[in-house]
């Protein structure tokens, strides 16, 4: 605990801290999307295929800002509160893609990555199964978390805190128009504006200076119940984006007067998330809800269904709780502080969820990171750091580009299969995230 951001991951650094404050903006820089393959040869059929070639989805600058202030009230007890915000972009266009290829009568060629924009033709979507709006495919979403904490020292090695956490969310969803078809509430699945989502948790905290030399920290988040995104309830399970609960264990040893040595162990329970945790089944999909609504497509008003987008068991993002492992480094000399840093483990994405990934390619797995500190005066000090999100990909075929179709005797098509096999085609996805953090903390006293 060396300044007031410390209380926004662990509330129980207050104790050890006096008044002060930090602020800190990072400007993160992402490199990511996906390719799409060839399908392979004799693959007349398909349910939902992308149009070979790269398409580029997460790209620009985007802002990564935080505040936090402390108050030393006596030398136990302290208090304050912090702001942290995180969020995701991505963007793809100039591409197509097709639905129900091969199948008479019902094949449309769409404008979109995934279909949302005008068909190819008229022709081809005979059924209007393609967007006819927005063809650019598209996720923004920002997240704020305001926290207050309180922090008492129980005695002169061990404090404790704790900290009411309110949560903001901003949501934005296109180009999934083809998809609405296949949602339980089609009007709320897509191309609805900005949706605006806000709740609380709680967040407390730990820290034991076990030995002179070694310190010990324990910090829990639970998870942020929010309320729905009712635009978008067709297309997110229940409406609502919970923040999954989070765990963090910590240990510091200085091996040295101004060297330390730090291991952090956090587990993420992104499959307490419903949303999040779902799976892309592609046979389930299939058999509960794709052909149901392809055949009843003349249908005014669709009965909702099991398999479809929005319901309790409908597709998610396809993500596994991850345990993130954390190595640091920091060394002093003067007024200069001195830092470097390793994780690994942080990749949710399961590995057969084509479409989720190359919608949000969220796959990066390891972290880097060097930093350095600066003290300018006694109340003012100066911070920098780099992170690099390292360069992963996921290869994972789209087992709904290939399907086997199912008939009786009559030609009634009943359904189609669509296991895996060398015909299917290959999703390559993507991320790389350069980041730079800027800082600046101050102390009252």
């Amino acid at each position: 605990a060396e300044e007031a951001s410390a209380t926004l991951r662990n509330p129980a650094a207050g104790a050890w801290l006096s008044s002060s404050r930090s602020f800190d903006l990072g400007v993160a820089i992402p490199d990511g999307g996906f390719r799409a393959s060839e399908l392979g040869a004799n693959a007349p059929f398909g349910l939902i295929d992308l149009a070979p070639g790269q398409s580029t989805s997460v790209t620009g600058f985007f802002p990564v800002p935080s505040f936090a202030r402390n108050w030393r009230i006596n030398d136990q007890f302290a208090a304050g509160w912090g702001l942290t915000a995180s969020g995701l972009a991505t963007e793809s266009s100039g591409s197509t893609a097709t639905l129900a290829r091969g199948v008479p009568g019902f094949e449309a060629r769409c404008n979109g990555n995934f279909g949302g924009g005008q068909p190819l033709s008229a022709a081809t979507d005979l059924l209007r199964l393609c967007g006819r709006s927005q063809d650019k495919l598209g996720v923004g979403l920002m997240q704020v978390l305001i926290s207050g904490h309180g922090a008492y020292k129980i005695s002169p090695t061990l404090s404790v805190g704790v900290a009411p956490v309110v949560a903001l969310q901003l949501l934005k969803v296109k180009g999934l128009g083809a998809f609405a078809a296949f949602s339980n509430e089609p009007d709320r699945a897509t191309d609805n504006g900005n949706d605006f989502s806000y709740g609380g948790g709680i967040r407390v905290g730990v820290l034991w200076e076990a030995l002179p030399s070694i310190g010990i920290g324990l910090a829990y988040q639970s998870r942020i119940y929010t309320t729905e995104f009712n635009r978008y309830r067709g297309m997110i399970i229940g409406g609502s984006l919970d923040f999954a609960p989070t765990l963090n264990v910590g240990l510091q040893f200085h091996v040295a007067p101004e060297q330390r040595l730090l291991f952090d162990i956090e587990h993420i329970g992104y499959s307490n998330i419903r949303p999040l945790a779902n799976t892309v089944d592609p046979q389930r999909f299939t058999d509960t809800c794709f052909v149901p609504r392809l055949i009843g497509r003349s249908l005014p008003n669709p009965p909702a269904l099991d398999g479809c987008l929005g319901s309790a068991a409908g597709p998610g993002f396809g993500w596994q709780s991850v345990t993130v492992y954390k190595f640091g480094y920091q060394g002093r000399s003067g007024r200069l502080s001195y830092r470097a840093g390793y994780s690994f483990g942080g990749n949710p994405v399961i590995s057969n969820q084509a479409l989720p990934v190359a919608f949000a390619p969220a796959i990066t797995d390891q972290h880097a990171s060097v930093g350095l500190s600066w003290c300018w005066s006694q109340r003012l000090s100066l911070n920098w750091a780099l992170i690099y999100s390292v360069a992963n990909r996921m290869n994972i075929k789209n087992a709904l580009s290939n399907a086997t179709p199912t008939v009786l005797q009559n030609g009634t098509l009943v359904g189609f299969r669509v296991d895996e096999d060398p015909r299917d085609q290959v999703i390559d996805a993507y991320l790389s995230v350069w980041q730079s953090q800027f800082g600046l903390a101050w102390t009252f006293d």
